[in-house]
């Protein structure tokens, strides 16, 4: 399974992440981190995924995001993506969107309060959709 690996770090202290780390991984095995081509092209993914507040203090790695997508078709198209927010070896919350239809088009969008605001709504579901399609823009 291929997926990329998202670290938000608070390295200044003052609450809020101002460090991102992308790694890209496959069956479980690092093939490299972010270029600076990368980093260009996730721009408006990382600004979403600040938005769901899940960073480490200093330097940690322990929260930190999944996401991958799934082709269960064997179309070569994905169906389905997913995004674990993982607290070290656990998974804290799943979120996940689906194409039913493979057009494109996003018809299932399951998450929880992914942005950590203590409601589970609209704007958590618009994040999870956002991420799941600036991640598929990738290609990866």
């Amino acid at each position: 399974m291929r997926y990329l690996k998202v670290i938000a770090q608070d390295r200044s202290g003052k609450g809020v992440a101002d460090t991102l780390h992308f790694e890209f991984f496959e069956d479980g095995r690092l093939q490299r981190k972010a270029t600076e081509a990368d980093i260009n092209r996730l721009k408006s993914f990382s600004t979403n995924y600040l938005k769901c507040a899940w960073f480490n203090r200093a330097e940690g790695e322990e929260r930190h995001l999944r996401i991958y997508s799934q082709n269960s078709s064997g179309d070569g198209t994905p169906e389905m993506v997913r995004l674990d927010f993982h607290q070290g070896p656990v998974i804290a919350y799943k979120a996940a969107v689906r194409d039913l239809d493979n057009d494109g088009v996003f018809e299932l969008i399951l998450s929880s309060d992914v942005d950590n605001d203590g409601r589970a709504d609209r704007t958590d579901r618009s994040r999870v959709a956002a991420l799941a399609k600036q991640f598929l823009k990738l290609g990866w």
